[in-house]
C-alpha cells in the first residue's frame, strides 16, 4: 500500500458519475477501481510474458515482481514499467464502471428490484427506563450486518457504530419542530444530537457472505447501519414499560405519558395538556 498514491481529482473536470449518497460509493466508486487495475493487470501480464517467454497465464504479480512459473524468470514492477515505456506499451488504464440499471416496476403488485443490490443487517438494544421522569437510558447496542466482504474493518465497524449512534438521535433527540413553517430548532443548542457522552457501547458484528455486487463481494454500509435503530429502542421500550410508542423523537415526556394512559386518554377527550387547557 505504501507505493500506492492516490491522485483527488477535481470534481468540476470530471463526468458526472452522481453523489456520495445512498451507499453506492463503495460499489460505484470500488467497482470502477476494481475493473481499471483489473484490465491493467492483464495488460502488463501481456506485455511482461513476452519478456519472459511465457504466457500470462503462467505468471504471477506477488511482493513488487512478476515471476514465471519455476520462479527464477522475475523482473520487478520498475523493470516492468521501464520495458513498457521503452516499447510504447501503455502503464495506464481507463476505465468505466456502467451500474446495471433496475427493474420497471410492476405498480400494481409494487414488485421490481430498483438498486442492484441490498445491505441486510439487525439490531438490538437494551434500555434502562425512569419511569418516574421518563428518562431512557441506551446501556448497549449490537448492531449486525452483512456487508459481503469486509475491505477496510475499521471503516466498516466505524460505519456500523457511527450509524447505531446516529440513530439513537432519530430516535430519542433529534425534533425539528416548526411554528407557522419556521423552524423552532435552527442550531445545536435547541436540535439535540447525541455526542460522545451520549454513546452507549456499541458491539458491531460484521458478517462476510461474499454475496454483494461491490468488488470482491462487498456490500455497502452507510445508511443501513442507522436504519433498525429506532424500531429496536421502540421494542425495547415496549418491552420495559408496556406502551408502545409510535411517535419520533420518543422523548422523556412522550415516554411518561405512555406509561400513564388515564393522562393520555384525557388530553384525547379534551384536546389539551391533561388539565383540560
Amino acid at each position: 500500500m505504501s507505493d500506492i498514491t492516490i491522485h483527488v481529482d477535481d470534481c468540476a473536470l470530471t463526468p458526472a458519475a452522481g453523489t456520495t449518497t445512498a451507499t453506492r460509493q463503495l460499489y460505484m466508486s470500488g467497482s470502477a477501481i476494481h475493473k481499471a487495475c483489473t484490465e491493467l493487470h492483464e495488460s502488463l501480464l501481456r506485455h511482461a510474458a513476452v519478456v519472459l517467454h511465457s504466457s500470462p497465464g503462467e505468471l504471477t504479480m506477488r511482493n513488487g515482481s512478476v515471476s514465471g512459473p519455476d520462479g527464477r524468470e522475475r523482473m520487478t514492477f520498475q523493470q516492468l514499467a521501464v520495458s513498457c515505456s521503452r516499447e510504447g506499451q501503455d502503464r495506464h488504464n481507463f476505465s468505466v464502471f456502467h451500474a446495471p440499471t433496475g427493474d420497471v416496476i410492476d405498480f400494481e403488485t409494487g414488485q421490481g428490484r430498483v438498486f442492484p443490490d441490498f445491505t441486510f443487517g439487525s439490531q438490538a438494544v437494551e434500555v434502562e427506563v425512569d419511569c418516574e421522569t421518563g428518562e431512557v437510558e441506551v446501556v448497549k447496542l449490537v448492531s449486525c450486518y452483512d456487508v459481503g466482504r469486509i475491505i477496510n474493518r475499521n471503516s466498516v465497524e466505524g460505519q456500523m457504530e457511527g450509524g447505531a449512534v446516529m440513530g439513537l438521535g432519530y430516535a430519542l433527540t433529534e425534533d425539528y419542530a416548526l411554528l407557522h413553517g419556521e423552524p423552532r430548532t435552527p442550531n445545536l443548542m435547541t436540535y439535540l444530537i447525541p455526542t460522545a457522552l451520549d454513546s452507549p457501547d456499541v458491539v458491531t458484528i460484521p458478517l462476510e457472505s461474499g454475496e454483494g455486487a461491490g468488488p470482491w463481494g462487498a456490500r455497502g454500509i452507510g445508511e443501513p447501519a442507522m436504519t433498525p435503530t429506532a424500531p429496536a429502542v421502540a421494542n425495547a421500550l415496549f418491552d420495559a414499560i408496556g406502551a408502545r410508542l409510535t411517535v419520533l423523537p420518543m422523548t422523556p415526556e412522550r415516554i411518561w405519558r405512555a406509561t400513564r394512559p388515564s393522562i393520555a386518554n384525557q388530553e384525547e377527550r379534551t384536546g389539551g395538556n391533561g388539565n383540560g387547557a
